[in-house]
């Protein structure tokens, strides 16, 4: 009789999909707490009270998180995971409440390695700032908690259309992951996984709506149809953020070669590609290109190199930033950062700016944005007293 209150207060509490709408933050808190409390004594044994308790936990851990708390929503987080694993064994329900558990957690693990937007803070291999062991071990741990909710999509039947969105969504989740820990390469290959699953998912979407259209003219899209668009978007803009990073061998023509490297995205590769130095005879054995349209997209893309020379006292003092011409942007064509910051700095010591020999310089070539060192695509640092 208490499991079968439990349950039915468990109902009445998550009408409409999930505890707290129309609830405070204080009034959500103490709902949640009841379910666990009326749930937690009869979860042992039992798969369906279990699963229904990580849910709670699940949804405690997404409260906490929301208002800033980061350890109580790892706590909670944890313990949805551990009452959602039993119970993921023998029912595909459950299993998707399982692998949800596993990403949230992992998002909660991963969060100090974002910055505020939501961007990898630590996605640079320069000599730059890095993580401390602890967040980069939570790092990890976020990463083999994505790779254990692949792999629980990936054994759901694909031929659900819920399971292969939930397993497409996992690999862009995994990408996200791999790209906080430093690997653009890898990054990109689970985005374009991710991308090509939606894409399937939204051209099934369409048949099932030319099936229904015949019927009914005017029938409006599935609501998938619209977050599967937003979520390609949102993809689409990852994809060409990680490219920019990618080494040219042992990434852009490695994706090429697996057939990770999507057919609109090699005008993008063969400009990162030159902008890092490589000639276009190797971008087109590298890329699987021929040689005369390697050559035809440099012809016909620029790219904006933004350079800032700084200065500082040799006393360590702050770096402070030079004015134009030593700080500004142009189009560039065909070239290399390296060649444009070579020009630079030629022109940056004959020139009458150039500081005294005590003080130390150093010049950042970006492609695109002005952006922190360790973006830049090409860098030179002038310490006092060096000769050129």
């Amino acid at each position: 009789m208490e499991r079968t209150a439990a349950l039915r207060l468990d109902a009445e509490c998550t009408t409409g999909g999930g505890v707290g709408i129309g609830l405070t933050s204080a009034e959500r808190h103490r709902t949640l707490m009841r379910l666990i409390d009326a749930l937690a004594p009869h979860a042992d044994g039992d798969p369906s009270v279990a699963a229904r308790l990580g849910l709670r936990y699940a949804e405690l851990a997404r409260h906490h998180f929301e208002a800033g708390r980061r350890a109580p929503a790892l706590s909670a987080a944890g313990e949805a995971v551990r009452h959602c694993a039993g119970p993921a064994r023998h029912d595909p329900e459950h299993a998707r409440w399982y692998a949800r558990a596993l990403t949230s957690r992992a998002i909660y693990l991963a969060h100090p390695l974002s910055d505020e937007l939501g961007l990898p803070r630590y996605a640079f291999r320069g000599p730059g700032s890095r993580p401390s062991s602890a967040v980069r071990a939570d790092g990890f741990a976020a990463l083999a908690a994505t790779r254990r909710a692949v792999a629980v999509w990936a054994g759901l039947d694909q031929a659900e259309p819920g399971n292969r969105e939930g397993l497409a969504q996992a690999y862009a989740f995994l990408g996200d992951r791999l790209e906080e820990l430093g690997d653009p390469v890898e990054a990109a290959a689970w985005a374009v996984r991710a991308e090509r699953g939606l894409c399937a998912l939204r051209a099934d979407d369409r048949d099932d709506l030319r099936a229904v259209g015949d019927a009914a003219p005017g029938e409006p899209k599935p609501g998938r149809d619209g977050l599967h668009t937003a979520l390609l978007e949102h993809l689409g803009d990852q994809l060409e953020r990680r490219l920019r990073r990618c080494p040219f061998a042992d990434g852009l023509a490695r994706l090429r070669a697996d057939d990770l490297l999507p057919e609109r995205l090699l005008p993008l590769a063969v400009l990162a590609a030159r902008i890092d130095g490589v000639e276009a005879g190797a971008i087109a054995d590298g890329l699987r290109l021929a040689l005369p349209e390697v050559e035809r997209v440099l012809r016909a893309r620029s790219w904006r190199a933004v350079w800032r020379f700084d200065t500082r006292d040799a006393d360590g003092a702050p770096w402070t930033p030079m004015a134009y011409p030593w700080r500004g942007a142009t189009a560039v064509t065909d070239r290399s950062a390296a060649a444009v910051g070579a020009d630079l700095t030629d022109a940056f010591l004959t020139s009458p700016d150039r500081p005294p020999a005590p003080v130390h310089w150093r010049l950042a070539v970006w492609w695109e944005d002005e952006d922190h060192l360790d973006a830049a695509r090409f860098r030179h640092d002038r310490a006092p007293g060096a000769r050129s």
